[in-house]
């Protein structure tokens, strides 16, 4: 026998989680559907950077109300998230030294607390930096990470809490439709059915969309991570996105600093392979990238490396609103920047559904038909894609 709610959701990430969250806060009762457990995917593997710092402003403004559940994790959501400040440099080639002086006005319209610094300020805030190269950059005192694991789990919890379902190693093979409208999907677990079903699967979102007979252009991404430990002298150190030496890096639990890098990034592979091992010269790359920003890394010493992969659309950017099928909707293609976008996607999908409008942020830039239209979201000031093809 078909089981039947008021919603199906695919995919428990942060995404999936958040959704099901601000559905039943409206009184829905919601059924996650996860296919392996809850944070599998894109979510496991998230640096889970909090900041605000965009060159478009539709996701600034997400951003931006995502960053209120963050630093109220407990009032609004309950558990916890792992948020931790420790303030946020963006820093961006001096080509682009205007782009983010502007860029940077554009987030304090919106509310951000954010500044331009010289470099100068920048070896202020942290000594052991090399800045000879920073003429500026952007500075959130506010901002910093959270653990993304915790917060899909979080998510989950205080979901189930309001009457929502989840279903484990529960994997969609079909969807049910009757006429133009969709009535459920069939299941590793039996048939389940709602006049709703919600696309947050990631880097599986297209397979699913397939069952639906609604393609998406959604590539997979996959991309290496490294922890270092840092020598003693290096206590602390803010959360940066380098991208004058293509990388970020922010500071982790046990005396550690994460590193990624923006460039050479894996593409097209299969969204269920085997993440494996990190490429083979990911490690030299990433610890010859941090030393040119931090000299005394190099007293340092390897750690670990993890893999991950999302979801990758032709603007990295989001796809999120209603498609094909009555009562389909696509909440993916975040292209590795959904964690700290997640809150408020949430709830802007729950306005969208029940009130047929997102008000909090209106996500109609995220329109999936906008590559039918051979349209491309791209910020006013923009910086070019986030993840590159090529070495600084």
């Amino acid at each position: 026998m078909s089981k039947t709610f008021d919603a199906i959701i695919i995919g428990a990430g942060v995404i999936g989680t958040s959704i099901a969250f601000h559905l039943a806060k409206r009184g829905l009762k919601p059924v996650i559907l996860e296919r392996r457990q809850v944070g599998f995917g894109a979510t496991g593997s998230s640096s889970g950077l909090v900041r605000m710092h965009y060159d478009l402003e539709l996701e600034s403004r997400l951003a931006w109300e995502s960053f209120q559940y963050f630093r109220n994790w407990g009032e609004r959501v309950g558990g916890e998230c792992g948020f931790r400040r420790t303030g946020f440099l963006h820093i961006e080639p001096p080509q682009h030294r205007d782009k983010l002086r502007a860029n940077v006005e554009m987030h304090k319209k919106i509310g951000i607390p954010t500044e331009v610094i010289t470099g100068d300020e920048v070896k202020k805030l942290a000594p052991f930096f090399k800045t000879d190269d920073i003429e500026i950059a952007a500075y959130e005192p506010e901002s910093g990470y959270a653990d993304a694991t915790l917060t899909a789990n979080s998510l989950l919890t205080a979901a189930k809490s309001l009457g929502s379902s989840y279903a484990q190693d529960c994997e969609v093979t079909g969807a049910h439709l009757t006429g133009t409208k969709v009535t459920g999907v069939q299941t590793t677990r039996g048939d389940f059915s709602a006049p709703i079903v919600i696309n947050a699967a990631g880097a599986w979102a297209g397979k699913i969309s397939d069952l639906f007979g609604v393609p998406i252009p959604l590539d997979t991404w996959t991309h290496d991570v490294l922890h270092v430990r840092r020598p003693a002298q290096i206590t602390d150190h803010p959360t940066v996105i380098d991208s004058s030496l293509n990388m970020y890096f922010r500071p982790d639990s046990g005396d550690l600093t994460l590193i990624a890098l923006e460039d050479d990034s894996r593409l097209g592979e299969p969204p269920e392979a085997d993440l494996g091992y990190a490429a083979k010269d990911f490690v030299e790359r990433a610890i010859e990238r941090i030393c040119m920003r931090i000299p005394s890394m190099e007293e340092g010493s390897l750690h670990s490396t993890h893999v991950g992969r999302d979801g990758l659309t032709p603007d990295q950017r989001a796809i999120i609103g209603a498609a094909g099928p009555e009562g389909y909707y696509l909440v993916t293609g975040f292209s590795g920047t959904g964690f700290k976008l997640s809150p408020a996607v949430g709830l802007c999908v729950s306005q969208l559904i029940v009130d047929g409008k997102s008000t909090a942020v209106d996500l109609t830039g995220f329109d999936p038909k906008r590559f039918e239209r051979g349209e491309m979201l791209k910020g006013e000031h923009d910086y070019g894609f986030i993840w590159r093809n090529e070495d600084p």
